[in-house]
């Protein structure tokens, strides 16, 4: 009898808490954007094509994280979205493997890159329900992230980008790996974005010729974060690496209040040769004043025997 009582007390907890991918709604690509307008939070499982055991079995984790989560994020609902129809996309951004989970938090999405377990999924959707990047402009840049003094805001990442698709068609995929590194180290680096189109001056101050562009600014210096193409690590990855290590293998540039110039400039260039003019006169100039006394020491000895010569 007792054992009959367990029985039904199991499957009554698996007919309450069983969810399948089956109960998950299901978009196309095309659909998302706009269902991501009306949800504040919208976790989304992306595969492409069949969807073999190891793909449900990654399904059903996140649907089981997305169930615990569900506890104390009302507002969190989730999907599925199969893009083997298409090769464009936030999903691509990262170059994150598929599956993968998208994020999105007021429309932001970030790339999931942990572990595959549900406590450490519904963690993740828990601590980054908001964005964790500033949005920066010509009035607010200076001000909060202190960039010419090096002084007490921290180091900061910071995108430069362009929210005209036909002039930076890259862009967004850039705002994707930002949002998605600064949610795995917020705690130890400060990030922001600038849109480009609304701070002209921005754009002319750090003399930036191709959008986007990641520059790390730390301690009065700017490194400029160069993306590797033959990888298998995502653009999220290395910028993870950039800034905890592989920076420093970069050439820093000073950061000024004015219009910064160009590495290979006729004016900066003409910047790094004068203090070498400056050292070479220190060196040189004494050395011609000597020669110009002891020349005309000479001419006096030589114009005196002329004379002692005369008289004799």
């Amino acid at each position: 009898m007792y054992q009959k009582f367990l029985n039904l007390c199991m499957l009554s907890s698996l007919i309450l808490f069983a969810h399948s991918y089956d109960d998950v709604k299901q978009l196309v690509p095309q659909d998302l954007p706009n269902y991501v307008l009306d949800h504040r939070l919208v976790a989304v499982f992306v595969f492409s094509g069949e969807c073999d055991k190891a793909c449900a079995d990654k399904r059903q984790l996140v649907s089981d994280a997305w169930l615990q989560s569900t506890d104390y994020m009302d507002d969190l609902v989730f999907v599925q979205v199969d893009v083997s129809t298409t090769r464009t996309g936030p999903w691509f951004a990262d170059q994150q493997p598929l599956p993968s989970i998208l994020y999105y938090r007021d429309g932001i999405p970030i790339v999931y890159g942990g572990d595959w377990s549900v406590d450490t999924i519904s963690m993740w959707f828990s601590d980054n329900q908001e964005s964790a990047v500033a949005q920066l402009t010509d009035e607010t840049f200076e001000h909060d992230t202190q960039s010419a003094t090096g002084a007490t805001t921290g180091d900061w990442l910071v995108l430069f980008s362009s929210n005209d698709h036909t002039k930076c068609p890259t862009c967004s995929a850039g705002f994707t790996s930002l949002h998605t590194v600064a949610a795995r180290l917020r705690s130890r680096f400060v990030f922001g974005h600038v849109n480009v189109d609304s701070s002209p001056n921005l754009l002319q101050r750090f003399q930036l010729d191709s959008l986007p562009v990641f520059h790390l600014f730390r301690q009065g210096y700017m490194y400029k974060f160069e993306r590797q193409k033959k990888t298998q690590l995502s653009v999220s990855d290395q910028l993870a690496d950039f800034l905890t290590d592989s920076y420093q293998k970069v050439e820093g540039q000073r950061v000024t209040l004015e219009p910064m110039k160009k590495p290979g400039s006729p004016s900066s260039i003409l910047d790094m040769i004068l203090p070498y003019v400056g050292i070479a006169a220190a060196i040189i100039v004494p050395f011609l004043i000597a020669g110009a006394v002891l020349e005309r020491i000479a001419k006096k000895q030589k114009l005196k025997k002329r004379s002692e010569r005369k008289k004799a």
